[in-house]
Order: structure tokens, then C-alpha cells, then sequence
């Protein structure tokens, strides 16, 4: 074996292992948490339930693989990939082909071992496991009586409590039917209070009552019953009154497990291909014993070009109208009533036999899933063998966190549509074939995708790669943009520094401003200039001199003013138009109305982020005109 193969087997069976064990623990503690009622207050010695846990995770291993490998394949081509390990293989000419595969060789070997042990021990685990399930529950619980509710776990007696001490172990309105006579409710006991306990050799339960009474009808069983059932009623007293109950059976009987030996999940694949076999021999013969009943009878399409039995038919002699009509009006309503019967009963049995056939089919789909499934879940160990591996190799990512996410992803959605499936195939939407192998169908050619996409080093799960597609694809969004104006390079004359010129300046662009924002800036800033790009040419004026007045401030040689301008708004005052190829976008911002009221909210903003800007640059040439005011 070469240092490559040894090497990617330990760094895969560790994992695998950890996995297996870890999914076994969290698929027990499941089961224990759906038969915790009946296994708690049992008194089972724990070398009984250690046997019931080794059947039940043995029943439980047929899932545990596949899932197993799923980690186990995430997590070792994850490590080797966040430690820069399997890039060195690769820089080195080894593909990931190569490096993989004596993980494909023993993922093969599972998915062996797994039909193997699915075939073989699966179904005799499974046999002792329900046996010894049955036998717990027939076991005689020591007594949990709840709040409110009857308790018949005692033979011959029947227990209610209102509410119960659990420090004092006492039981508070207590009421008790005596049905040991077994003549029927003749006997019921109410008490104040009282307490129940188990014998030291668990064979008996103590009732102590205290304070209260009891109704009993007095039935003497050697006098015959009286029709309207008027007993002897007798009422009792007490202060303190005990019950000494037995309890039969409180040690663990075990039974043979002939009783769930002939169900499917109990049979390897010659039992089933025996019973299967054996339940469609069973089907064809009822189905030709349906048909020769109903062929001479009914008219169905499906039957229309079988051979028609004419026997019945050279029973009836050719004057039977006839005869019938002179018959005497009771004699004609029996004979109808005859035949009504008659057609009644044969109604019967067809419908008797075609219970029977859907039963008998529904149990042999039953027997063939669990056949298609000895396959589907031994396979599913290579195919995510085939999922993880590619994903560990591209995600680059060990750990517990990551693979565990994305394992149990894989898994729940391959046992989602297991599920649809066999449900769909029992009640016969599908073929036990087509519903046992669709998740199969499913599963496997994300498989083939993610080895593909790995073997080419693709970087499918890169987050930049889809925040870019997604921009791509919205770019409707960003359809608007701002047009940059060209920058203004402007040498102020002497004329142009005047303070009382600056002043002029300054009042002509706050008046062109506010005429822009109280007159036009509605029909300026419409919509349609935006999609249609249409120049605004009074903004455009504005901006033109907005340009001069920072460039001339900028040039002043009186230091106030120098310092007054580094506080001057620097406004875009840009153009709003539509991007250039933005066409289709804005046609499908008409067409679909989420995307036009996106797009309407942002021309809006924009729109009033522009008045903003002219407000500011108002607000600012005051304050200059202000200071050259006080300068002149």
C-alpha cells in the first residue's frame, strides 16, 4: 500500500468512526425518548435494557452508515483542504482522483458491509429488539397514577387522584372501582386521602385509605338477574381502610418472537423474495375469482374484451316476461325481493374480495420496500461518499461545525424524499421501485455535479461569485446613476475678487436656487427626464455657476473669505440618468410593481437629496454675503 493510500485511510477512518458512534448515540436517545414511558417504573435489571440498547442500535446502523460516511468524508477532505494539505498533493501532480481513491475503495467496502449487515443481522436485531419491546410493555408497571386520569394497570381495579404530594408520597381525592367480582361497576370507593406502595418482593400493592366510604350493590350471583336490575345498596364508613393488591407477572417474561417473526422488517432477501412471491400468487388467484364474478354481471371497460360467460343467460326461458306478469302480485314482490337479496349478496362479496386484494397489495408493497431498501440505503454510503468528499475538497473548511451543518443538510433532505416516497408507494401513487429509488434518483446526480465541479477546482461556494451574479441580475436596481460634470479649471480676474462682485454672484445663483425650487423644481425633477435621459438644462445652468462662484471664493486673497469657503457645501448638483443598456430593466421596473416602486422610491430620494443640496448652497451664499457686506 503506498504512503498516500495509508495516509487519506487515517485521516478517514478516525472521523468515520467518531461519526458512527456519535450518530448511533443521537438516533438511541430518539428512541429512548419515544418508548421512555415504557420503559421507566418497570424495575428492568440494566442488563436488560443494555440488550434492548444493543438490538435497538444494531436495527439503527442501516441509517447510522450512510450518514457516518457523509461526515466523515466532509470532515477529512475539509481539513485537508483548510490546512493547505491537499493543494500541496496537488501542486505535487497528484489529481484529486488519485488522492481519493482509496476512500472510493472503502466507501465501496461499506456500502457492502452495510447490505451485508442489513440483510443478515439487521433482521434477526430487529426481531429481538420488538420481542423484548412487547414483553416490557406487558410487564406491570409499579403503579404511576396521574392527576385526573383513570389508571388500569391493576387487574380488577380502576384508580383516579385529584392531585398528588410527591413529598409526602400522598394521594388526595381518591376514588376506586372494585371490579374483581367482575359483576360490573357494583362497587366504588371514595377516600379523603391515602397512599400506595409496593411490597419489599414487588408481588403486591399496598392501598391505605383514609377517611372515606364506599357504595356497594349486594348481587347475589346464584339468583337469576332481574329485569329491572334493583340490587341491595349498602353504604360503609371508614377512618382507615387497607388493600393488599396482587401483581402477577412483575418479573419479565419472555416470549419466542414468533409473533412479529412474519413481518417485512424482520426478513432477509430470500424471506422476502419468498413471501412476495408468495402474496402475488395470492393476488392472482383472487383476482381471477373477482373477475368470474363480476364479468357475467357488470359492464367494465377493462373486462370488454374478454370472453363473455352466456351460462346465466340460457337459464332464462324466452317467455319469462310473460310468465312473470301473470303471477299474483305477492308471489312477483318475492321473487324481486329474491333477487335483490341475491344481488346484495354477490355486491357483498365483491366488495369483501376487493378489501382483501387492497389489503393483501398494501401488505406486498409493504414487503417490497423493505426489499428496494436493503439496496437504496447500502448505496447511499458511496453516493455520499460522492456529495461530501467534493464538498469537503471545495469548501475547504474542517472542523465540527461546518460539516456537521452541511451533513445533516444532505441527510435530512435524502430522508425527506425517502419518506414522499415509500408514503407515496404505500398508498400505490408509486411503484415500489420508482418511490424506493427516488430519492436515489435525486440525490446521485448532485453527486456527479459536485465531483465535476471538484475535480475542476471550481469555486462554486466562493460568496463573491454569487454577490457579483446577484448584482448582475439586479441590476435594475442601480439602473440610475449621477453624470459627473467636467472639472471646471477657472482663473478669477481682479474684476471677479471684488467683494461687491462676489456679492452679485453670490445673490444671482441663490436666485436662480430658489426660483429652481419654488417654480420649476417640480416639472425639472420629473420622472419621465429620468428614464427617458432627458437633459435638465436649468440644473445644468446652476451647476455652471455653483463651478465659477467656488472657483472665484477659492481664489480671494481676504483670509476670512478663504476660511468661510472650506466651510462652503461641496453639492453634486448631478444630472440623474438611466445607465446606458439599462433599457430592458426599466421596462420590466413598468411591468412588474415591486421592482417600479423600488425604483420610484429611489428617483424620490434622489430627487430630494437635490433640494437639499440647494437649500445648503442658499443657506451658505447668505452667510458670505453676510461677511462682504460687513467687509464693504
Amino acid at each position: 500500500m503506498k504512503i498516500l493510500h495509508r495516509f487519506m485511510l487515517k485521516q478517514f477512518l478516525s472521523p468515520f468512526i467518531i461519526a458512527f458512534v456519535i450518530v448511533i448515540f443521537t438516533l438511541l436517545m430518539q428512541f429512548l425518548w419515544k418508548y421512555i414511558d415504557d420503559l421507566v417504573g418497570k424495575g428492568l435489571a440494566l442488563s436488560v435494557i443494555g440488550e434492548l440498547l444493543l438490538y435497538t442500535s444494531a436495527q439503527l446502523s442501516i441509517m447510522a452508515f450512510p450518514l457516518a460516511v457523509l461526515l466523515a468524508s466532509i470532515f477529512t477532505l475539509g481539513n485537508l483542504g483548510e490546512n493547505y494539505e491537499l493543494m500541496a498533493l496537488k501542486a505535487s501532480g497528484i489529481s484529486l482522483q488519485r488522492i481519493v481513491f482509496p476512500l472510493i475503495v472503502l466507501s465501496v467496502a461499506i456500502g457492502v458491509c452495510a447490505f451485508v449487515f442489513a440483510n443478515n443481522v439487521t433482521p434477526g436485531a430487529t426481531l429481538s429488539m420488538r420481542t423484548l419491546i412487547h414483553d416490557i410493555q406487558q410487564q406491570r408497571p409499579e403503579l404511576q397514577v396521574q392527576e385526573g386520569i383513570f389508571y388500569n394497570g391493576i387487574e380488577g381495579y380502576s384508580f383516579r387522584i385529584d392531585r398528588r404530594n410527591y413529598k409526602t408520597k400522598m394521594l388526595y381525592g381518591l376514588m376506586m372501582y372494585n371490579h374483581t367480582k367482575k359483576q360490573g361497576n357494583t362497587q366504588v370507593i371514595l377516600a379523603d386521602s391515602g397512599e400506595m406502595k409496593v411490597t419489599a418482593d414487588k408481588r403486591f400493592l399496598e392501598v391505605t385509605l383514609y377517611h372515606g366510604h364506599s357504595y356497594e350493590d349486594v348481587v347475589d350471583a346464584k339468583r337469576p338477574a332481574r329485569k329491572n336490575k334493583n340490587y341491595p345498596f349498602r353504604l360503609d364508613f371508614f377512618d382507615r381502610q387497607v388493600f393488599r393488591m396482587a401483581l402477577p407477572g412483575f418479573d419479565l417474561e419472555r416470549s419466542d418472537g414468533q409473533l412479529f417473526k412474519s413481518s417485512y422488517q424482520m426478513m432477509n432477501l430470500a424471506q422476502l423474495n419468498y413471501t412476495i412471491d408468495s402474496l402475488s400468487q395470492v393476488l392472482v388467484t383472487q383476482e381471477d375469482q373477482l373477475r368470474k364474478i363480476v364479468q357475467p354481471v357488470y359492464r367494465n371497460p377493462e373486462l370488454v374484451h374478454q370472453p363473455v360467460d352466456t351460462s346465466l343467460r340460457t337459464k332464462v326461458p324466452d317467455n319469462f316476461r310473460e310468465e312473470f306478469d301473470k303471477q299474483s302480485k305477492s308471489k312477483r314482490q318475492m321473487a324481486i325481493q329474491e333477487a335483490v337479496n341475491s344481488v346484495r349478496t354477490q355486491k357483498d362479496q365483491v366488495a369483501g374480495l376487493t378489501y382483501e386484494l387492497d389489503d393483501k397489495s398494501k401488505r406486498t408493497w409493504k414487503y417490497e420496500i423493505e426489499w428496494h431498501r436493503k439496496f437504496t440505503m447500502s448505496l447511499a454510503c458511496i453516493i455520499f461518499f460522492f456529495i461530501g468528499a467534493p464538498l469537503g475538497a471545495i469548501i475547504r473548511k474542517g472542523g465540527l461545525g461546518t460539516p456537521i451543518i452541511i451533513a445533516v443538510l444532505f441527510f435530512v433532505l435524502y430522508y425527506v424524499i425517502s419518506m414522499i416516497g415509500e408514503k407515496s408507494t404505500r398508498e400505490g401513487a408509486l411503484t415500489s421501485f420508482e418511490g424506493m429509488w427516488l430519492s436515489t434518483f435525486i440525490v446521485l446526480p448532485i453527486g456527479i455535479f459536485l465531483t465535476f465541479m471538484a475535480t475542476r477546482d471550481s469555486s462554486i461556494f466562493n460568496q463573491e461569485l454569487y454577490v457579483n451574479y446577484m448584482k448582475k441580475s439586479l441590476s435594475f436596481m442601480f439602473a440610475t446613476h449621477r453624470i459627473p460634470r467636467p472639472e471646471v479649471d477657472y482663473t478669477a480676474t481682479s474684476t471677479d475678487l471684488a467683494p461687491e462682485n462676489m456679492i452679485v454672484k453670490l445673490e444671482e445663483l441663490s436666485q436662480h436656487c430658489k426660483l429652481y425650487l419654488e417654480g420649476d423644481f417640480r416639472k425639472h425633477m420629473r420622472f419621465s427626464k429620468i428614464w427617458y435621459k432627458q437633459e435638465d438644462q436649468a440644473l445644468a445652468g446652476i451647476a455652471d455657476r455653483y463651478d465659477n462662484v467656488r472657483a472665484i471664493l477659492q481664489q480671494s486673497n481676504v483670509d476670512m473669505i478663504r476660511e468661510t469657503v472650506a466651510e462652503y457645501p461641496r453639492a453634486a448638483l448631478h444630472n440623474y440618468k438611466i445607465k446606458k443598456d439599462s433599457s430592458r430593466q426599466v421596462m420590466a421596473a413598468g411591468i412588474i410593481f415591486p421592482v417600479w416602486l423600488y425604483l420610484y422610491l429611489k428617483a424620490w430620494i434622489q430627487k430630494y437629496s437635490l433640494r437639499n443640496e440647494l437649500r445648503n448652497i442658499m443657506g451658505a451664499n447668505r452667510n458670505l454675503m453676510n461677511e462682504l457686506n460687513s467687509i464693504l
